[in-house]
């Protein structure tokens, strides 16, 4: 990996200029442009990009279950460097969810968990952005401290800041809420690299211990590996934004006084590392009484279950009726005692 001569910051794969202060790349000292070009199987219906695999003959979505379609991109498609190794195995997965069906509260139908039919388990590890960056941050706020006659003053400061595994999702199959759900339980503790999906599972059985199950190992070697659409320079923007958030979050604390209002804070990034990962997650497609539907089992921590359940509209509109009921009976009371 070569430095950006100006700053010496470190010049990724892909890169035209350099992430801190944008001077251009030298054509010679630019990497993997002469990667071999991918076949990526997209799906009609969600957009998900997974890597094609002739093997698989996998000619569904992993992530919905839809028809996919072959694109053939200009650009190099990445793949992900580094995987996150499974902690939740097929069984527990199937588990998780009907447990989660049991608990989708008095709207659902009652058999849900029981009648509830699942159509397709999948192992999938999307694709997202590990990044590491130092920042130089001034800020602005008004707080009560200080004030004299009017009860806010202004306040200013700067501080120097690193920022550590921040997470961005680069997934097109998993919506970005889904991914911000998902992301506060992952153990990046269990990071293994790798260089490829068979690789990923190779690596992240050693990074795991001798006693691992084989329905782990299953999982890592069956998993899909979904592919990086967006470029990292693309990307960027998108980091940068969330490290002026978390750079907010962390400067509040620093503002005088107990309360504050108009907090503004300006990153210069100093320093910016990233790197691509594969996160581990069970998505499931279940029907119910003729319809389908989505969920999502954490690859790491089987409680954390979200996605899409019936609703029995035959509950609400009971609901409905009753509210509507005592509406109109709270409305004759008044109108009868107003009469009299």
């Amino acid at each position: 990996m070569t430095a950006c001569p100006r700053c010496e910051t470190a010049i990724e794969d892909g890169d035209l200029r350099c992430a801190i202060c944008a001077l251009p790349v030298a054509a010679a000292a630019r990497t993997g442009d002469d990667r071999p070009r991918a076949q990526v199987l997209r799906c009609g219906e969600c957009g998900a990009a997974v890597g094609f695999s002739a093997e698989a003959q996998a000619p569904r979505c992993g992530f919905c279950g839809a028809t996919m379609a072959i694109e053939h991109p200009v650009d190099p498609v990445e793949t992900a460097r580094r995987q996150l190794a499974f902690s939740v195995d097929r069984d527990a997965a199937a588990a998780a969810l009907r447990g989660w069906l049991a608990t989708r509260g008095s709207f659902a139908p009652r058999a849900l968990s029981r009648e509830a039919v699942l159509e397709a388990l999948t192992p999938v590890a999307w694709a997202a952005w590990l990044v590491n960056a130092d920042a130089r941050v001034t800020w602005t706020a008004d707080s009560e401290a200080g004030a004299q006659r009017s009860a806010w003053a202004p306040h200013a400061g700067e501080a120097s800041l690193g920022f550590r595994d921040i997470i961005v999702p680069a997934s097109r199959g998993l919506r970005e809420a889904e991914c911000r759900r998902l992301i506060p339980h992952y153990d990046l503790s269990r990071v293994a690299g790798s260089a490829g999906p068979g690789e990923a599972s190779r690596a992240g059985g050693d990074a795991m211990s001798d006693a691992m199950s084989e329905a782990m190992s299953e999982a890592m070697s069956e998993a899909m590996i979904e592919r990086f659409d967006v470029q990292r320079s693309a990307a960027r923007a998108y980091v940068q934004d969330r490290i002026a958030a978390l750079a907010k979050v962390r400067i509040e604390p620093q503002i005088p006084g107990r309360r504050h209002r108009n907090v503004h804070v300006a990153c210069l990034l100093e320093r910016q590392t990233t790197d691509r990962i594969a996160l581990p997650a069970w998505v499931l497609a279940y029907r119910y009484r003729g319809t389908a539907y989505r969920a999502i089992v954490h690859g790491q921590r089987p409680e954390v279950v979200l996605g899409a359940a019936p609703i029995d509209w035959g509950k609400v509109g009971r609901l409905v009726a009753l509210l509507a009921a005592i509406a109109a009976i709270v409305a004759w009371v008044v109108l009868t005692h107003g009469a009299i």
